[in-house]
């Protein structure tokens, strides 16, 4: 991929709109091209100060009244259309569905980028003071003992990932499990050797009030702040917990490692909570389901084959 190329995409890389194997191309390119990588930071500050202007506008987006009269209207109107022809998503329905989605991403949308940035860089400030150098003002704790006072999501992470995780670029050995605190924020942390150099998975719980839950959502993906403090950061999210790799290695490598561990994984966690039980949804199977859920007011699920 040449200069001209990634610049084309530098605006679509940054908001996540690529297909994995041209993000993998572009990451390779950066790995070697400091003019490109320095284009990217000034797109992605740019981006980044727009967010934060527009997060600190709140007039700007619909009003949460606006959103609970449509949903309530959609109710309705669902609940009192005959189905015709067998079908159960007519096509004014499908549009009706498609309005109540882009509301509530948008409700949301303005926040979830800077919070994920702020985790992020929680996230690589506990790689950095606990597992290069242990500099954390809190003794870390077994998971064991994190999952019977925090919550069962600890106890999924003493299994997975398993210990030995091959990946496309060569093999990441787990050296050391255990739950820590950085900065407030408290982590599950698991230590792995790979690459030749230490890198961290860290998951940490989120408000799971909204979720968006499509066929291969659990994808890894490199995060919108990309290297945070000269460390690479890749991330995904699950029903309730975000997950980070952070690592100085270069970030293509941590993301084929994010990639070999994202989808059990995030099974798994989704398990702790029956998200994984109730939505039942598989990368190959033709019927999705939106989960859209709302603060203050109840889920509407759509379903469509």
């Amino acid at each position: 991929m040449e200069c001209r190329d990634v610049r084309e995409m530098a605006d679509s890389f940054l908001a996540e709109e690529l297909l994995t194997e041209t993000n993998h191309e572009i990451l390779r390119h950066l790995d070697t091209c400091p003019v490109c990588r320095t284009d990217l930071d000034g797109r992605r500050a740019l981006r980044e100060g727009m967010q934060r202007a527009f997060h600190r506008a709140p007039n700007l987006g619909p009003s949460p009244e606006f959103a609970a009269r449509l949903r309530t209207t959609l109710q309705n109107t669902a609940q009192q259309a005959p189905a015709r022809g067998g079908a159960r998503f007519p096509g004014w329905w499908a549009l009706a569905a498609t309005v109540l989605l882009a509301v509530a991403l948008g409700l949301v949308y303005r926040g979830r980028s800077a919070a994920t940035g702020a985790l992020a860089r929680a996230a690589v400030g506990d790689h950095r003071n606990c597992a290069l150098q242990f500099r954390l003002a809190e003794k870390p704790i077994s998971l064991e003992n994190a999952a019977q006072r925090f919550g069962t999501m600890y106890r999924v992470l003493e299994k997975l990932p398993p210990d030995d995780v091959a990946t496309a670029v060569g093999p990441a050995q787990v050296l050391e499990r255990h739950s820590c605190v950085y900065d407030g924020r408290r982590f599950a942390h698991i230590v792995f050797r790979y690459r030749g150099e230490p890198v961290s998975l860290l998951v940490t719980a989120v408000d799971g009030a909204f979720r968006l839950t499509l066929p291969g959502d659990a994808r890894a993906h490199v995060t919108s702040s990309g290297r945070i403090d000269d460390m690479s950061v890749v991330s995904f999210r699950t029903s309730r917990q975000m997950v980070f790799f952070a690592g100085d290695i270069a970030q293509n490598d941590l993301l084929k490692l994010a990639e070999a561990v994202s989808i059990p994984l995030s099974r798994g966690l989704s398990a702790t909570d029956g998200v994984g039980a109730r939505s039942g949804i598989g990368a190959s199977e033709d019927m999705y389901a939106l989960d859209l859920g709302i603060v203050g007011s109840s889920a509407i699920r759509l379903q469509a084959r």
